[in-house]
């Protein structure tokens, strides 16, 4: 994987493409696998957090 880790796929993922999740670390890739060969990967970005969710946080604790 993109992290350094190896990971097995079954035959589900022969012919995906989409995001896969590292077991070991938790990290995020997006994966093309054709022909049960991994064609392309990539890190998927962390989602910014919503504002809604950050205006709702105090500034300071306490």
């Amino acid at each position: 994987m993109y992290c350094g880790h190896s990971i097995e796929l079954s035959e589900a993922y022969h012919d995906y493409q989409g995001p896969l999740r590292c077991a070991v670390c938790k990290s995020l890739m997006t994966v093309r696998v054709e022909e049960g060969q991994l064609r392309s990967m990539e890190a998927t970005p962390k989602a910014p957090a919503p504002a809604a969710a950050l205006k709702a946080r105090p500034a300071h604790p306490g």
